[in-house]
C-alpha cells in the first residue's frame, strides 16, 4: 500500500534505529557548551552546520515499461490488458560507492537560557515567598535551517515514481524549523520535595537505546534520522508537571527517592513518529512494504517495483481485475485511484485523556548496593493501525473487503492521467488509541570485587500492545476479523560499562559500553506483522540484539572517537558508526562521523530496518562554535 498518513509505527519500530548509534548516543561528544552568565541570567550553547552525504544507493536504469490499455471508446470501458514492466536499478547495498547523495546541510542554533528568580525564598530578591525556597526558568530553543530542500528540489525520490518538485510551503513546514524544544520551571520547596513544570523530558531508564521504559516522549524522525543525533534532539517534549520527593534511609536502604509525574492531556505521538508519505525526504521511514508481489502504479500507469515507503508513487492507481488473477489480454483489469484515509483522529489534548507516570528509586543492602527503581506508566502509547473493519460504507462507495471500498463515479485526487483509471480505491484506516498500563524496573550494580563493571538493567512487562494482523495463507488483510489486536511484550536489557587502559590506544582509558536486548511477546499472534501494509513480513516473537561501544580520548583529550558495533542476531544485519569529534580551539570544534549498514539485505523480518538500510550508508562533516 501507498501514501499512507505521516505517523507512528508501533511496537519495535518506536525505537527505531535509535540502536544504529546507541553507544554513540551516550558518548558522543558533543560541543562542550560554554556559558555566559550576569547576575543570576546565564546562557549558554552553540552554533552548527551539518552536512551529510549517503554511498550504496542504487541509481535508476531505465523507467521499465508501462502498462496497455486498450480503448474501447468512452473512458469506462477502456480496460488494461498487459501490466507492464517495473523500472530496473543499478546494484547498490553497502558496498556500493559509485554513487553519492546530499541528505542533509543544516544549520543549527542551540541556545539555552537559564534565569534564577528564587533565591532563599526571595523573588527576584524583594519578596518573601513564604514556602518556595528556590527556583530556576530554563529553556532551550532550538532552530534550523536546512538548505537540503532548495539544493535539491525533488529530493532524493527517483524520477519514475512522478512526484513533483517542492513547493515554497512544503519547503518551509520540512526545512526550516522554529523550535521552542524545551521550557520548563524548577521549583524546590525544601531540600527533599521538588515540582518541574512545563514541556519536558522524563528519562527514567539507565538503558542507552532500546529501554523497555523510555515511552513517554516519543521519538521524532521526521526531520532527521538517528545517524549522529542525540536522543534529547529526537525526543518530543511533553507539557507535564513532575514532582520529586526524597525520602529518608530505612531498613538498611538510601537514597530513597518517589517521583510523580502528570500530563495534562499533551498527546504528541504513540512511540515513534515517522515519516511514511513524502519519499522526497532523505528521512522517510525506510521499512519494507509488500502485498504478495503486487506492484503499486504511478498515476501515469507506470509499475513501480514498491519495496519500502521510500519507493512510493505520487498519488499511485491500483489495478484490479474482476477475479483478481493477474492481467493479460485475457483477463483485463482497469485502474482506480488509490486513497489510504486514517479515519481516527490522534486523542484530543484534554484532562479527560491524562497520561501519568510513577517511579519509586532505592539502593538496596545488596552486594556493593543494588540501585533498583520500579516504574509504573499508564499511556496511550504502542497501537497500531488496521483496516477499519467496521468503517460506515463513505457516500458513493461500495464495498470491496471490509474496510477497502471503490467508486466508479468518484475521482479523490482529480482527473485521470490516463484513460483507464475509471474510479478509486478508498482504504480507511483505523488506530487503536487507548491508555494502557506498563510495568518496569531499572537500576545499576557496580561490581568492584571482580570485574570493576558497572552493570546496569532494564524490564518492561507491557499487558496490551497493538499489532497488526495478516492472514497467513494469503498474507493479505485477515478479511471480516479486523486487522489488528492486542498482546503482550516484554523487553529486558542488561548493560555494562568499564573502564579499560589500552596504551596502544590511547594515553588515557578506553571507555567501553556493552549491552543486550530481549524482545519477547510471550501471546503474539501466528499471523502478526509489523503494521499494515507489510503483509509478507512477520513480527519474531523472540528477538535478541546487541551492541558494543567503545570511546577514546586521544591527541591529548583533544580529538573524542567513537566506535559502535550494532548487530541484530536473529535477522544477521547490524552497523558500525563512527564518532570523531576535535576541538580545534577553544570555542571551535569539528565533527566527522559515518554510519555503515551490514549482514543480510531485503529481510522482511528485520525490526530495526538494518536490512533495508544498506542504501544509506551516511559520512558527515560537522562545524560548531560555541557561544
Amino acid at each position: 500500500m501507498a501514501n499512507r498518513a505521516e505517523g507512528t509505527v508501533r511496537g519495535l519500530w518506536r525505537s527505531l534505529l535509535v540502536v544504529a548509534v546507541a553507544g554513540t548516543a551516550m558518548m558522543w561528544s558533543s560541543a562542550a557548551m560554554a556559558t555566559i552568565t550576569q547576575g543570576d541570567f546565564s546562557v549558554f550553547g552553540f552554533f552548527q552546520s551539518r552536512w551529510s552525504g549517503r554511498w550504496g544507493e542504487s541509481s535508476l536504469k531505465n523507467n521499465g515499461v508501462p502498462s496497455k490499455s486498450l480503448a474501447t471508446g468512452a473512458i469506462p470501458s477502456q480496460v488494461v490488458i498487459s501490466p507492464g514492466v517495473p523500472a530496473s536499478y543499478g546494484n547498490g547495498g553497502s558496498f556500493a560507492f559509485t554513487r553519492w547523495d546530499l541528505v542533509q546541510a543544516r544549520q543549527i542554533g542551540d541556545i539555552r537560557p537559564d534565569y534564577h528568580f528564587v533565591k532563599n525564598y526571595k523573588f527576584f530578591g524583594r519578596f518573601d515567598t513564604l514556602i518556595l525556597k528556590d527556583a530556576d526558568f530554563f529553556a532551550f530553543y532550538r532552530p534550523w535551517y536546512d538548505a537540503f530542500g532548495s539544493i535539491k528540489g525533488m529530493g532524493v525520490v527517483p524520477s519514475n515514481l512522478g512526484w513533483y518538485p517542492y513547493s515554497q510551503n512544503t519547503l518551509q513546514q520540512e526545512y526550516f524549523q522554529n523550535n521552542l524544544h524545551e521550557y520548563y520551571a524548577q521549583l524546590n520547596f525544601t531540600d527533599n520535595f521538588s515540582m518541574r513544570v512545563g514541556k519536558q523530558e522524563v528519562i527514567w531508564t539507565e538503558a542507552d537505546a532500546l529501554s523497555g521504559t523510555e515511552i513517554t516522549n516519543s521519538v521524532n524522525f521526521m526531520y532527521h534520522w538517528d545517524n549522529f543525533e542525540t536522543p534529547e534532539y529526537l525526543r518530543e517534549n511533553l507539557n507535564m508537571i513532575k514532582f520529586n520527593y526524597i525520602l529518608p534511609d530505612f531498613l538498611k536502604t538510601a537514597n530513597n527517592e518517589a517521583e510523580f509525574f502528570w500530563i495534562p492531556g499533551d498527546w504528541y505521538g504513540d512511540g515513534t513518529i515517522v515519516n511514511t508519505t513524502d519519499p522526497r525526504s532523505p528521512w522517510i521511514y525506510p521499512g519494507a512494504l509488500g502485498g504478495g508481489g503486487n506492484p503499486t502504479y504511478s498515476m501515469f500507469g507506470q509499475p513501480v517495483g514498491e519495496g519500502t515507503f521510500a519507493s512510493q508513487p505520487w498519488h499511485p492507481l491500483a489495478l484490479v481485475t474482476a477475479n483478481g488473477a493477474p492481467v493479460s489480454l485475457f483477463n483485463p483489469g482497469v485502474f482506480l485511484q488509490e486513497n489510504v484515509l486514517s479515519v481516527t483522529p490522534y486523542p484530543t489534548n484534554t484532562i479527560q485523556n491524562s497520561e501519568f507516570g510513577f517511579r519509586y528509586s532505592s539502593l538496596l543492602p545488596i552486594g556493593n548496593g543494588l540501585q533498583a527503581s520500579f516504574i509504573f506508566l499508564y499511556e496511550d502509547r504502542l497501537s497500531t493501525p488496521g483496516l477499519c473493519t467496521m468503517c460506515a460504507t463513505p457516500a458513493g462507495f461500495t464495498e470491496a473487503y471490509p474496510g477497502i471500498y471503490t467508486s466508479f463515479t468518484q475521482f479523490d485526487f482529480g482527473k485521470p492521467k490516463i484513460g483507464s483509471v475509471v474510479g478509486t480505491e478508498r482504504i480507511l484506516l483505523s488506530q487503536a488509541y487507548q491508555r494502557n498500563p506498563f510495568f518496569g524496573s531499572t537500576g545499576t550494580y557496580y561490581d568492584k570485587d571482580f570485574t570493576d563493571v558497572v552493570y546496569r538493567y532494564d524490564f518492561l512487562y507491557a499487558p496490551r500492545v497493538g499489532v497488526s494482523l495478516a492472514n497467513p495463507k494469503t498474507r493479505g488483510p485477515q478479511l471480516g476479523l479486523g486487522s489488528w489486536n492486542w498482546t503482550q511484550e516484554t523487553r529486558f536489557i542488561v548493560a555494562g560499562d568499564r573502564p579499560t587502559y589500552i596504551p596502544w590506544i590511547s594515553k588515557q582509558h578506553t571507555f567501553l559500553t556493552f549491552q543486550y536486548v530481549n524482545t519477547w511477546y510471550p501471546s503474539l499472534y501466528g499471523d502478526a506483522v509489523p503494521y499494515f501494509g507489510n503483509f509478507i513480513g512477520k513480527i519474531r516473537p523472540d528477538n535478541n540484539f546487541f551492541f558494543l561501544a567503545a570511546t577514546n580520548w586521544l591527541m591529548n583529550g583533544q580529538l573524542t572517537m567513537g566506535n559502535v558495533f550494532s548487530w541484530d542476531v536473529d535477522d544477521e544485519v547490524g552497523n558500525y558508526t563512527i564518532t570523531n569529534t576535535y576541538r580545534y580551539s577553544r570555542n571551535v570544534l569539528f565533527g566527522l562521523n559515518a554510519t555503515w549498514y551490514l549482514g543480510q539485505s531485503g529481510r522482511y523480518t528485520d525490526p530495526f530496518a538494518f536490512s533495508r538500510d544498506q542504501t544509506m550508508n551516511e559520512i558527515e562533516a560537522s562545524f560548531t562554535y560555541e557561544i
